[in-house]
């Protein structure tokens, strides 16, 4: 458990930090640092808890199983008391991976009175996991790495919590590059305008649904921060996010040359991965010169007129890494995008 969930959770109402934005767009970075604040505790992406780890027996990102962690051994006797089947079902019904804006907004059309039974009971079993996960970690703000535009807004149907949304965002052509790298040498060589017009549409929509959603929620719950300048800024960004949450923490140490030192994350998938360690936050531009250039110039060519509005240029220069450092004041700035 890392020294952010060391806190013990008072009596008042717990809140979830739902974090929106792309795959590879530096969301878990992102989660992983907040989790680090006092009070805070990152859960990763709790939607896969039931769409992937429990059905296949994952472990979780302390590297034990569910019964042994000192968390998620807390957590499960809460899931119980609906089964994890079930919220399976419930979940696949109501917000599916695929076209989750569109199921966002379907959700927004529904009147209280007229959710039909799964929507109902895949927004208790929500609360509830929210509910555990504090109790078990001492936090006061949960944090849901999960990105979907439709669970975000199906987090904002938890009766009894106060919920409130980061949105994410990097530049397209730095997600495309992140997501080529994971692909093997044969995929990712050469042109491939498929990969280009999917990966355009998946960045352009989900943004899009997350200016609907600060328009539909409220924009006193929401805050969009670049990865670009998270990593070059993390103490301003993480004041900024307890701002927004309308929380008074200590920020973490960071070093000159951007070194954080990060706690054991209790992630529903991590297998391991999300131990303790140490991570140098610089930002990866890598793109520039690794991505073709007709991917680039396909990629800039679909999502610019969007790209621009957060202040993306169109032509691409790589850009130096900026270690964080402290700020000269505690004090946040607003952080607006598009």
């Amino acid at each position: 458990m890392s020294a952010s969930a060391s806190s013990v959770a008072s009596d008042s109402t717990t809140k979830v930090l739902y974090i929106l934005g792309n795959q590879r767009g530096g969301t878990t970075i992102a989660g992983r640092l907040i989790g680090e604040l006092p009070g805070f505790a990152f859960v990763g992406e709790l939607r896969k808890l039931w769409e992937v780890a429990l059905p296949e027996g994952r472990r979780c990102g302390c590297g034990k199983n569910y019964s042994q962690c000192p968390v998620w051994s807390r957590v499960m006797p809460v899931l119980a008391d609906f089964g994890a089947s079930a919220a399976q079902g419930w979940q696949r019904q109501v917000v599916p991976v695929t076209h989750s804006w569109w199921h966002a907004w379907h959700l927004s059309r529904q009147a209280p009175h007229r959710r039909p039974p799964a929507v109902r009971s895949y927004a208790a079993a929500l609360c509830s996991t929210y509910e555990a996960w504090a109790a078990a970690t001492g936090a006061r703000v949960v944090v849901d790495g999960s990105k979907l535009p439709a669970d975000a807004y199906m987090a904002s149907l938890c009766d009894g919590l106060e919920v409130y949304f980061l949105e994410i965002v990097r530049d397209p052509r730095g997600v495309l590059g992140s997501q080529l790298r994971r692909l093997d040498a044969e995929r990712r060589s050469g042109f491939n305008p498929r990969h280009d017009l999917y990966g355009a549409a998946a960045w352009t929509s989900r943004h899009l649904a997350c200016r609907w959603l600060r328009h539909r929620l409220g924009s006193h719950r929401f805050l969009t921060v670049s990865y670009e300048r998270l990593v070059a800024e993390p103490l301003a960004c993480l004041a900024e996010i307890s701002v927004l949450v309308g929380e008074s923490v200590a920020l973490p140490d960071v070093a000159d040359d951007g070194t954080v030192h990060l706690g054991t994350a209790h992630t529903p998938i991590g297998n391991g991965r999300f131990g303790p360690t140490a991570v140098r936050l610089e930002r990866d531009d890598r793109w520039v010169t690794d991505v073709s250039r007709k991917d680039i110039l396909l990629t800039t060519i679909l999502t610019g007129w969007l790209a621009g509005r957060f202040g993306y240029p169109l032509r691409p220069v790589a850009v130096r890494s900026h270690p964080a450092r402290v700020p000269a004041s505690p004090e946040p700035s607003p952080s607006e995008a598009g």
